[in-house]
């Protein structure tokens, strides 16, 4: 038997209870919109981010007066690992020889800063003393989509003057985090059968200099180096994808990548400098190469732009300041390396910052979060509301 669970632990172990894997999540949005209602809430709607897929938006309204704030967390978590050792969806406090745990699906990225999130708007609507301005918490599905739920919400009117994602960074502040390019490679072959494969092409051979390519150019892609993301641009080939059975020819070979930039890097540029090593190899190694170079749906559906934002700017000092509140100390500064839904926020004109509970490697088996961090993340949240939206 673990340790009784604190009240906004139960609400983190309720929120890692409800299967969310992307695509699936209609039941902890519905799940949330009630709790928000039954907390106080003002205003709480479902948006259909993408058909079947709901994003839940709440506002708590202010006294009036002061500047809004939204809470950005999302509830689609990634597919899970075959190497979980324990029921995923039974969530649970448990001690651990570093102090008491939370074990989850989805827990570090991020059920824990969306939960967070959550246990501080309760004790803010439950409190009995509403900030001048309003409080808003976006809960959005399809984020692995681009922020699809998160420009849904928006477009729906829950917007705010500033933003906190609560995306996992070990309860560090994020000023600046990487984009991404998508990209798909796809190689044009001829289907045979193995005995005239003379008459074929086979479209994995002419991929396989295209893989020495990219091992190369993942060095030699131009950037100029930042202070809180170390090292360069990272690029990784996610899958490979070619022919239909053993005794064929394939004519197709597809292959999918996820080159993680730098703010100085622009997608469209590496897209073009990967489209002319393609190329390049053509000439230089195999005429026989028939290849095209393409965004991904996953990157068409939202762009993931690099995002920086002023180390003074109004919302990264009231979070410095909520910190300091908080912890006593002064707050750590990092980069987030991964892509944040402050982007699509930001096209909506609202500034934000990142903050939140977890850490690496983010999605691993038998995921969990210390809970000493999920609760101080809670109270950063709600001495940021209070700092800010007074």
């Amino acid at each position: 038997m673990g340790p009784a669970a604190h009240p906004d632990t139960q609400l983190l172990i309720d929120v890692c209870s409800i299967d969310s894997i992307w695509g699936r999540e209609r039941e902890l949005a519905e799940h949330l919109a009630d709790e928000l209602r039954a907390w106080g809430c003002d205003e709480v709607q479902l948006v259909e981010s993408m058909p079947g897929r709901p994003s839940v938006g709440a506002r708590l309204r202010g006294s009036g007066g002061g500047r809004s704030l939204v809470l950005n967390g999302h509830l689609d978590i990634y597919e899970l690992s075959n190497d979980w050792t324990r029921d995923p969806f039974a969530s649970a406090l448990e001690d651990g020889p570093d102090g008491p745990r939370v074990y989850g699906a989805g827990i570090a990225d991020m059920k824990a800063g969306t939960a967070a999130a959550l246990a501080a708007v309760r004790r803010v609507a439950q409190s009995g003393q509403r900030p001048a301005g309003d409080v808003i918490f976006q809960g959005v599905s399809c984020h692995f989509e681009g922020g699809v739920g998160t420009r849904s919400l928006c477009s729906a009117g829950f917007v705010g003057d500033a933003a906190v994602d609560c995306e996992p960074s070990s309860n560090t502040i994020g000023i600046a985090h990487r984009g991404a390019a998508y990209l798909t490679i796809t190689t044009r072959g001829k289907q045979a059968h193995t005995t005239y494969k003379h008459l074929g092409l086979n479209a994995i051979e002419t991929m396989e200099p295209i893989l020495a390519g990219l091992r190369r150019l993942e060095s030699e892609l131009p950037y100029e180096p930042h202070p809180l993301l170390p090292g360069g641009p990272i690029l990784n080939i996610g899958t490979i994808v070619g022919g239909t059975k053993h005794n064929q020819v394939p004519d197709r070979c597809t292959i999918s990548l996820d080159i993680r930039l730098l703010p100085s890097q622009d997608p469209y540029d590496v897209k073009a400098r990967v489209e002319a090593m393609v190329e390049r190899v053509r000439l230089e190694v195999d005429p026989r190469i028939d290849a095209v170079v393409e965004f991904s749906e996953h990157w068409l559906s939202g762009p993931r732009h690099a995002y920086e934002i002023d180390a003074h700017a109004p919302v990264v000092e009231a979070l410095d300041a909520a910190v300091r509140s908080v912890t006593g100390a002064d707050p750590v500064y990092q980069g987030v390396p991964f892509w944040c839904d402050i982007v699509a926020l930001k096209d909506f004109e609202v500034p934000g910052v990142n903050f939140g509970p977890g850490d690496p490697p983010y999605n691993f088996p038998d995921e969990y979060v210390f809970e000493a961090q999920y609760l101080q993340a809670v109270d950063v949240y709600e001495a940021m509301i209070r700092e800010w939206c007074q």
